[in-house]
């Protein structure tokens, strides 16, 4: 076993045990700290129903660390506590939608465009790098896309490389550490992006048969293991779900809504130490934002319409962080911005609002990446931090991988958001 391998089997090992930090009693108790009333049986029963994720790990059961917040989230005696909040932010959903549309031509699918100035940060602490050893890092940096343009690199605290990989923007910096001292790595940039909507009446009006020999659907209809896959199980649950229907727009808006009613948000264990997110989210019942993301991709790649994954994060003001989505290419319409996990916004009557994510997107949208599991340019000696994504970034050292807020720390910062017309 070479040096690199021994260095991934400790990390994916150490990310579980971090995962399933809590004894099953322990867990019991957490949970109980928020529901009093629950019992060791009730807990037991929410285990076998998949609400409560556990593990053997050295020969004793462990339970995931997410579970006591994901816990009313999925069970449904618990989630009465949770609907004020829902309808709020439905709502709150609906009108920040509902301004958005306003903005976008209808004969374009596209609004005016936002130019939006970032400044992202990596600090890595001091003595985490033995002194004169180089730190080795990436940050994510934005892609050029039909919705993301303009892209410009403004400052940086060093000398950048940018990336080339197909999947995985970033800029790579390198230093050597200094005994004692935090490192400090910084880059601020700029790009335009915008808002896209289509409506299903005007994809049903616009839409074509596939040319099945062309790249684009040849690619995209494709497996790209290990999270992408054409099996029997996933084309027999997709067919099952649009059942006779043969129109690709039908199909996916069914596929999407299917997932929407029976996957409810839930925080996620290390993307690393699951070897594929959407049979994990078929099998548990539900998922992040990621999981489901991939569930609807693997879905319509299954039976024949091209999808891919996207990435970065969200950018709305309250709300800001990392985010995964997807996209559907329709013939005669091109790629269509799908957010699988912002679901139906049920919210609103206006029926453009509640399927606005279903075939748009919002302006606030920072895209690094269009795939998963990709190389890394140049390229990573050991195994990444995330090794589906890439969105916090990535340090490592000759010694090995340094773990995010583990070593290091990630921080984006939003300047400035303005509207170019």
């Amino acid at each position: 076993m070479t040096a690199v391998e021994a260095d991934s089997l400790r990390a994916i090992m150490s990310r579980i045990e971090r995962d399933f930090c809590y004894t099953f009693e322990e867990g019991v108790e957490k949970i109980q700290e928020r529901f009093p009333h629950v019992s060791v049986a009730n807990v037991k029963d929410w285990e076998t129903r998949n609400f409560v994720e556990t593990k053997m790990i050295n020969g004793e059961k462990r339970m995931f660390r997410k579970a006591i917040s994901n816990i009313d989230r999925l069970v449904p005696e618990l989630s009465a506590g949770r609907k004020t909040q829902a309808i709020f932010d439905a709502v709150s959903g609906a009108e920040m939608v509902s301004g958005v549309l306003k903005g976008i031509s209808r004969e374009t699918g596209y609004d005016g465009g936002h130019r939006i100035t970032i400044k992202y940060t990596i600090d890595v602490d001091a003595d985490s790098v033995p002194a004169g050893e180089k730190i080795r890092v990436w940050m994510p940096f934005p892609t050029t896309t039909e919705r993301q343009k303009n892209v410009t690199l403004i400052s940086s605290s060093d000398k950048v490389r940018f990336s080339n990989s197909e999947k995985h923007n970033t800029v790579y910096m390198e230093r050597k550490a200094k005994k004692g001292q935090p490192a400090h790595f910084e880059i601020v940039y700029s790009y335009d992006v915008y808002s896209k909507y289509f409506s299903q009446d005007y994809m049903l009006s616009h839409l074509k048969p596939y040319d099945k020999t062309s790249d684009v659907y040849l690619k995209y209809t494709a497996p790209d293991a290990p999270q992408i896959l054409l099996s029997e199980d996933f084309q027999a649950l997709a067919k099952h779900i649009v059942g006779r229907e043969d129109n690709p727009v039908k199909q996916a808006s069914l596929i999407y809504d299917w997932i929407d009613a029976y996957f409810p948000w839930a925080g996620a264990r290390e993307y690393s130490t699951i070897p594929n997110l959407a049979e994990y989210a078929l099998n548990r019942g539900y998922g992040d934002c990621g999981q489901v993301s991939l569930l609807y991709i693997n879905l319509l790649r299954n039976i024949g319409i091209p999808a891919r994954w996207e990435s970065g994060w969200y950018l709305e003001p309250e709300d800001v962080g990392i985010h995964d989505w997807a996209e559907v290419y329709f013939e005669g319409v091109g790629w269509v911005p799908v957010d699988m996990s912002f679901g139906l916004n049920l919210a609103s009557k206006d029926k453009d609002v509640v399927n606005f994510y279903k075939s748009g997107m919002d302006y606030f949208r920072l895209a690094a990446n269009r795939g998963v599991c990709g190389s890394f340019s140049p390229e990573k000696k050991f195994i990444r931090s995330e090794t589906v994504d890439s969105q916090l970034g990535e340090v490592e050292w000759n010694g090995g991988n340094l773990f995010y807020y583990r070593g290091w720390s990630p921080e984006l910062q939003i300047i400035e958001v303005k509207e170019l017309h």
